[in-house]
Parts: C-alpha cells; structure tokens; sequence
C-alpha cells in the first residue's frame, strides 16, 4: 500500500463569489482527490448558503426591514419542507449517527407525520401532483395538520447546524402574526438570489439521470431508504465540486489552485 494512501491529494479550490447582494468573503475549500457521493457536498455547501442568506438579510435591514423569524418561534418547522435528493440521503446517514435510542425516537417521529398524511390522503396527492397552485393548495393542507418538524424540540430546531437548505433560506420579514396562516395571510419571505436546495436538486437531477424532484422532509428518510442505490454513487471529487459551483453560483466559476 503506497504510504499517502490515506492521505488522499487535496485540490484546493479559492472561492470568490459575487452575489446580487454583494460578494461573499473568499474561501478556500480542500477538496479530496478521491470518488465522493453527493451527500459529501452538503457540509461545504450549507456553509455557502449561510454566506448568501447572511447577505440577503443584511440586504433587507438596509432597506429598514425587520427579519421576525427568531429562535423558539417554530412555527415555520410545520410547514412541507422541500428537499433536494443528496440532502435526503445526507439526513439519513446524519441520522444513522445518532444514539440508537435516540434514533428511533426520531423514527418514530418520522413515522407518525407519515401515517397522519397517509390518512388525510397527503401522500397520494403527492403522486399526483402537477402545478405550482396544486403544491400550494397540498402545503397549506399540511401545515393544517400541525404536524412539527420530527427535530423540533422545545419549539427550536435540533439539528441547527445540520439543518435543510430550505430552513436556511426561509426568513420573512412580515408581522410574525401572519405566519400563523402563511400560505393564506401572504407572509412576506426575503428574496434568496440563488437556492442552494434547488441548486443540488438539479445537480442531482443531471448526475443520477432522473427527473428534477424535491422530497418533502417528513418523507425523506423513506425516500432515501427506497432509491439507495442512486445515494452510493461516486464522482471525482474535484471534477464534482466544480459542477456543484456552476449550479450554485449560476455559471460564475470560483478561482481554483
């Protein structure tokens, strides 16, 4: 055995990217020179999209907004949050990872929301899904459930850190009485320039050749049990995050070394 083989090659990439809001402090990123899922993506890239979030929102108290989202609020963690297929695969392994009591304690979790749309015929609407104003009519159905979040606790996120990038995304800057009914009140959300979830949603879509989904949270570690096979496969990682950049950062590529 060679005596680096542990010690794969790095290919250091130097991010520099500009943003409709401003750039974004430059970075440098070590990237392995070895096969690697998408699901190896999610951590640097959650860094990216905390980057591009944090410009948005300076970008709208500028303006003289006020973000209302705030910690203990959680009324968002109700909604049918959408994932992109590596991200349901990386919530899997993450919660591979827990204790195996704590494991199935959120299983279980999973399961109940499950079986609740199961019941009020959710899921099969799922299948059927076609416009934009169907997915509407099926989120507002969702969040009538009040189902939380199988990470809610003590009404704040417990998975923070590791959270979807749609959590990341979703700030308003409405009154925080309207997200009471946010799909009837019009809740005003901050304009994200470029979504991370639908950036590897559609990197995913290119390199799994499928068609382009999304997976709601509630059914994604199902989901993610069920198309395995597509989570085990491996590009070169060097050549994987410079794709993951273009879609990210729309065709801009970041200086590389």
């Amino acid at each position: 055995m060679p005596p680096d083989a542990f010690h794969p090659a790095l290919k250091i990439i130097t991010l520099a990217i500009e943003t409709p809001d401003g750039q974004l402090p430059p970075a440098r990123v070590q990237v392995p020179d070895i096969p690697m899922k998408l699901t190896s993506l999610i951590p640097p890239i959650q860094q990216l999209c905390n980057g591009i979030v944090s410009l948005a929102i300076r970008r709208e108290i500028n303006r003289g907004a006020r973000i209302s989202c705030k910690k203990e609020c959680g009324v968002c963690c109700r909604q049918l949050v959408p994932l992109s297929p590596p991200e349901a695969f990386f919530l899997l392994d993450y919660v591979g990872g827990f204790s195996p009591e704590r494991e199935r304690m959120i299983k279980a979790r999973f399961r109940a929301i499950k079986e609740a749309m199961e019941a009020d015929g959710l899921i099969e609407r799922l299948k059927r899904i076609g416009d934009t104003q169907e997915h509407k009519a099926l989120g507002g159905d969702y969040f009538r459930m009040g189902r939380p979040c199988p990470f809610l606790e003590d009404n704040s996120c417990s998975i923070h850190p590791h959270r979807p990038f749609s959590c990341r995304e979703y700030n308003v800057t409405s009154p925080p009485e309207l997200c009471q009914d946010p799909i009837n009140y019009g809740v005003k959300p901050i304009w994200i320039p470029r979504s991370m979830m639908a950036a590897t949603a559609r990197l995913a879509a290119e390199l799994y050749q499928t068609p382009l989904v999304t997976i709601p949270l509630a059914l994604a570690l199902d989901w993610a049990k069920e198309h395995e096979a597509y989570g085990q496969r491996k590009w070169p990682g060097g050549w994987l995050f410079d794709r993951m950049m273009e879609y990210a950062t729309g065709g801009i590529h970041p200086a590389g070394t």
